[in-house]
């Protein structure tokens, strides 16, 4: 259910920005999404695609970009990225990781005229 409320709000600030630059239609829409944030593409397509009708996003194309988690261990200084986040360097068994990327959430660009 977190994916709705993110969703609205993606929709909302591409609504703002078309305003604010003069856009009447936005076609697409490229999101950031870091692979630790737990969010859905899936899940936000689909709820994108019941709130944009009515307004400037109406059939824009929404585009993921995922961000891999990135660690990097004080211990030995490996550093690389982990498919599972289980927070242990994989090169030396260190338990005091620190996340270097994964997080993100951010929409990256809109297109439009």
């Amino acid at each position: 259910m977190h994916e709705f409320s993110v969703t609205k709000s993606i929709l909302d600030l591409c609504v703002q920005e078309a305003k604010k630059n003069g856009l009447k239609r936005v076609r697409k829409i490229v999101v950031k999404l870091g692979k630790f944030t737990g969010f859905s593409a899936e899940a936000i397509s689909y709820y994108f695609t019941h709130l944009e009708a009515g307004t400037a996003c109406a059939g824009a194309r929404l585009v993921f970009e995922e961000i891999p988690i990135r660690i990097k261990c004080p211990k030995c200084g490996h550093e690389g990225e982990i498919e599972e986040p289980v927070f242990v360097c994989p090169e030396c068994g260190g338990e005091r990781i620190n996340l270097v990327s994964g997080r993100e959430f951010y929409i990256e660009s809109i297109e439009g005229n």
